[in-house]
């Protein structure tokens, strides 16, 4: 097995998060192979597996540290927009996120076919931890003080369901995915969000 100073895995453990971004954008998780990866941060393929066991163990730690990224900005902006009613703040939350989709393409490539394929090569624990991440999003609107009628769980799923719908409309255009999103979003949040 390869050895790699302290130096050297962090520098090719953020090649491979980069490189690795690049390519699942522009190809898909389906269509990138680890040769793909290797021949870009410019490894044997040996050492790719000193970091990964699989590219979607790799796909799965770039999209959490997007996420961990986005969880990070989503604090800062709901402590400044206070003001706000909570219903307003949700609404303006899912405004930005809205943006960061198109910062961070490789996003919406999270799609069921994705998710499917990543669900059969990974563990179980490992796909746990990556759900577990996108309950914490729902968990952050309750820690600043939005309130929901239904546990934390469902909001969580409600907002998946809302965003798989955002995936599907994409291929229908902008103005069309921005209009049924918007509306989808506006019915639950005058039903979930209670104050």
């Amino acid at each position: 097995m390869p050895r790699f100073s302290e130096n050297e895995k962090k520098r090719l453990s953020e090649k491979l998060l980069t490189e690795g971004e690049r390519l699942f954008t522009k190809h898909g998780i389906k269509k990138v192979t680890i040769d793909d990866i290797v021949e870009a941060v410019g490894i044997a393929k040996a050492s790719f597996y000193t970091f990964y066991e699989s590219k979607e163990y790799l796909y799965l730690d770039i999209v959490q540290n997007i996420q961990q990224k986005i969880f990070a900005e989503l604090n800062t902006r709901l402590d400044s927009n206070t003001a706000l009613s909570n219903k307003e703040r949700v609404l303006q939350v899912f405004d930005w996120m809205n943006t960061l989709m198109y910062q961070y393409p490789i996003l919406t490539h999270m799609d069921t076919v994705t998710t499917e394929l990543i669900a059969r090569k990974v563990s179980t624990e490992r796909l746990l931890l990556f759900q577990e991440q996108n309950y914490d999003a729902a968990l952050v609107l309750y820690n600043h003080g939005v309130r929901f009628s239904c546990d934390i769980k469902t909001v969580s799923h409600t907002f998946q369901a809302i965003y798989h719908s955002w995936m599907y409309l994409h291929a229908q255009g902008e103005e069309v995915q921005a209009a049924v999103t918007g509306l989808l979003l506006q019915g639950v949040v005058s039903q979930i969000v209670t104050n």
